[in-house]
C-alpha cells in the first residue's frame, strides 16, 4: 500500500514542505509541495504543522488537503492498472496549487529565481543584456530576505501593487532594521522582477507601471581632503603591508576606480597608445569588471603616478585587506574629524545577531573604505573638469557621476572662492598686459614751412 507524507529537511530558518511517495519497493519520490514552515512548527510525530496560531491551522488544513487530492488520484491511477512517477506527483501537486507551467509560473520567488539562472536575458544599467556577478549576488540576497518576508505565503507577480511595496518596504526599515536606501533598493528590485515576469503572459498588476517608489536618501559620500592626502603621504608607517596599502591607496585617488579594477593592475596594463598628435602616450589600459566587459578605460600616465610607479606595482593584496589595511593607515596619518556616516555593525534582532548599517557621528577613519578612493578622486577631478570626469571614471552618466561627488555647501563654497580668485588674477594679467604696451605718437599739430 502507498504512503503519503509530508516532510521537511531543514532545521532552523524557513524551510519547504516537500511531499513523499511512497509505493513497494519500486516507488519512491519526493516534490515539493510549495508551502514553507518554520521547523520549530513542525510537529515530527504527527508530520503536520503545530495547531498553535490560525495561520498555523490553515496551513495544516491545505497540507491535508493536499494529501487527499494525491491520494484520490493515485487511487484512479491504479484503478486504470496504471503506476506513478515523479513527474506525476509534480504534475498532481502542480494541478492542487492551481501553478500554472514553469513558464507561466506567477510566483515572485520562481522568477527571482529565473533572473538569476538566466542572467544573459535581461537588461543592465548601460541598456545592453547580461547581469554582472555582483548583481547576481544582489539578486541571490534579495531572495532570501523575500522568502523571510513571505513566510508560508506564496506571494504572486499579481499581487505587486501599491500597497504591497509599501508593505514590504515598512517590514524591511521597521521589523528588519535595514537602512533606508537599502530598503528602497530590495523593494525596487521586487517591482523590476515583476516587470520583467509580465512580458511572459503572466497575470500581473496593472498597477506595475503607476507605483510610486519610495525617493533615495541623499547620502553625501566621504571624501578625503588634500590636506588630509597630504597627511596620509607624510605618515610614518613602520610596517610593510601599510606602506603597501598606502601606495595602492594613492594610486587609487589619482585612477578613481573601483577597488575590483584597480587591485588587479600590474606592468601588463601598461601601453602606449598614441594621441590625435600621433604621439605616443603611456597609458594604463584595462577593462572595467562591473561593465560587462565592455568599457576600456585609458589612464595616461601623468607625473604623478609615474613616482608613484616609479619602483613598480604595489604588491597583490586582496581587497578585504585592502579595506582594513586603509581604516589603520588613515588612523595613523590623524585622519580623524567627527564626520557623519553609516558603520556596519553587529545587533540582535529577534535573538539573533545580524549586521547592519548604524548611522551615528565617527572618526573619519572609521569610515573610510575601499570605495572611498573612487569617491575622492571622482570628487578632486569633478572639481576641475566637471561631468567630463566620467571620460577617467568610466560612468556613462553624469547622475551616476554626482553619486559619488561630495557637494556640500562648503566644498561649494571653496570652489566658487578658486573660480573668483582665478578670474581676478586673470583680469589683472590683462590689465598688466594693457599696461605694459608701448606708447603711441600721435600727432598733435602738423606745421607746414
Amino acid at each position: 500500500m502507498a504512503s503519503i507524507n509530508p516532510i521537511i529537511k531543514g532545521k532552523s530558518g524557513t524551510s519547504t514542505i516537500y511531499v513523499r511517495l511512497k509505493s513497494g519497493r519500486t516507488h519512491d519520490y519526493t516534490t515539493s509541495s510549495g508551502l514553507l514552515i518554520n521547523p520549530k512548527d513542525w510537529n515530527k510525530q504527527t508530520k503536520r504543522p503545530k495547531e498553535t496560531n490560525a495561520e498555523l491551522k490553515n496551513l495544516k488544513s491545505d497540507l491535508d488537503d493536499l494529501i487527499s487530492f494525491i491520494q484520490h488520484n493515485l487511487n484512479k491511477i491504479t484503478r486504470d492498472g496504471l503506476e506513478p512517477s515523479k513527474k506525476w506527483l509534480e504534475n498532481i501537486t502542480n494541478t492542487f496549487l492551481n501553478k500554472e507551467n514553469q513558464e507561466q509560473n506567477a510566483e515572485i520567488t520562481f522568477w527571482i529565481n529565473y533572473v538569476i539562472d538566466n542572467p544573459k536575458l535581461f537588461k543592465n544599467s548601460i541598456g545592453t543584456k547580461g547581469l554582472s556577478v555582483n548583481r547576481i549576488k544582489q539578486l541571490k540576497t534579495l531572495k532570501g530576505v523575500f522568502k523571510r518576508y513571505q513566510k508560508n505565503h506564496n506571494f504572486k507577480v499579481i499581487e505587486i501593487n501599491q500597497l504591497f511595496y509599501d508593505k514590504f518596504f515598512v517590514w524591511l526599515t521597521d521589523n528588519q532594521i535595514y537602512a533606508h536606501n537599502t530598503a528602497k533598493k530590495f523593494s525596487d528590485d521586487i517591482l523590476a522582477i515583476g516587470r520583467h515576469a509580465r512580458t511572459y503572459k503572466i497575470p500581473y498588476s496593472t498597477e506595475l507601471n503607476i507605483i510610486e517608489r519610495v525617493k533615495s536618501k541623499k547620502i553625501k559620500p566621504i571624501v578625503i581632503e588634500e590636506e588630509e592626502i597630504q597627511k596620509i603621504i607624510n605618515a610614518d608607517l613602520n610596517k610593510k603591508h601599510l606602506i603597501n596599502a598606502r601606495k595602492w591607496l594613492l594610486l587609487g585617488f589619482h585612477l578613481a576606480q573601483r577597488v575590483c579594477d584597480l587591485l588587479p593592475l600590474t606592468e601588463k596594463n601598461i601601453l602606449h597608445i598614441p594621441n590625435l598628435n600621433n604621439d605616443l602616450v603611456k597609458c594604463l589600459v584595462f577593462i572595467q569588471k562591473k561593465s560587462h566587459g565592455t568599457k576600456e578605460i585609458l589612464i595616461p600616465i601623468d607625473h604623478k603616478i609615474e613616482e608613484l610607479l616609479k619602483d613598480g606595482f604595489p604588491n597583490k593584496i586582496s581587497s578585504q585587506k585592502f579595506n582594513d589595511y586603509i581604516k589603520e593607515v588613515c588612523k595613523i596619518a590623524r585622519i580623524n574629524k567627527l564626520t557623519n556616516g553609516s558603520i556596519s555593525k553587529v545587533i540582535k534582532l529577534n535573538g539573533k545577531k545580524i549586521k547592519r548599517n548604524v548611522d551615528g557621528i565617527y572618526p573619519k577613519h572609521e569610515l573610510i573604505t575601499a570605495h572611498t578612493m573612487r569617491k575622492t578622486g571622482t570628487t578632486h577631478y569633478y572639481q576641475v573638469f566637471g561631468s567630463k570626469v566620467k571620460h577617467i571614471t568610466g560612468h556613462s552618466k553624469e547622475e551616476t557621476v554626482n553619486i559619488y561627488v561630495n557637494d556640500d555647501r562648503s566644498r561649494k563654497v571653496s570652489q566658487i572662492q578658486q573660480l573668483q580668485k582665478e578670474f581676478y588674477e586673470y583680469k589683472n594679467e590683462e590689465q598688466r598686459k594693457s599696461n605694459k604696451k608701448e606708447p603711441q605718437l600721435t600727432i598733435v599739430k602738423s606745421v607746414v614751412k
